[in-house]
């Protein structure tokens, strides 16, 4: 587990994982990964009142259903506007060898996998932005797949300093880069 900061507790995380939420909300934000300390404690208790709000929590800690590697909604959402993902501490390369099993188990042979098939079986979109707080630089064991290609921003505020401006300065610094997508430049 993570060391917290002077102050923080469940209550302060709790702030700070709603504050973020309401403020991917606000930013248009579709998919918003988050890496807590608690395991997105509050937010799974918080999933029926989020629901309401057309927000999915999907916990990628917990088993998914028929051995499936993608995450399941806490509380089913029909048409969600943001799609919270609960990361906890599963693997990154799990996740990309349990995503093979599953297309192996669907009888998938190996000529015929391809990065689409790949990326369908984890059940999680390429990650865009990829922010990481306390000043820290190295790409965590998280989405490895998802993040190639991501923009990085650091922040230099721990969690749970990170409130909803420094939230809307990571968008910012990524709406004035070009997109590469590992190569490709991407239209504007």
């Amino acid at each position: 587990m993570a060391a917290r900061p002077p102050g923080a507790g469940p209550d302060r995380e709790e702030q700070a994982l709603r504050a973020l939420v309401d403020s991917a909300l606000e930013l248009g934000i579709g998919w918003l990964t988050i890496q807590d300390p608690s395991g997105g404690r509050a937010l799974r208790e918080r999933a029926r009142e989020l629901a309401d709000r057309n927000v999915a929590v999907a916990d990628a800690a917990r088993p998914c259903s028929g051995g499936s590697s993608r995450p399941e909604d806490v509380v089913r959402v029909e048409s969600p506007v943001l799609r919270v993902l609960l990361a906890g501490e599963r693997s990154g390369r799990r996740e990309i060898v349990a995503a093979v099993e599953e297309l192996a188990a669907r009888g998938a042979q190996p000529d015929d996998v391809n990065e689409g098939m790949i990326g369908d079986a984890l059940g999680v979109p390429d990650v865009d932005l990829l922010v990481l707080t306390g000043g820290d630089r190295r790409v965590p064991d998280l989405l490895v797949w998802q993040v190639a290609y991501s923009e990085i921003v650091v922040i230099d505020d721990p969690w749970p300093e990170v409130g909803e401006d420094p939230l809307r300065a990571a968008v910012a610094e990524y709406q004035r880069r070009d997109r590469r997508y590992g190569g490709l430049v991407a239209p504007r």
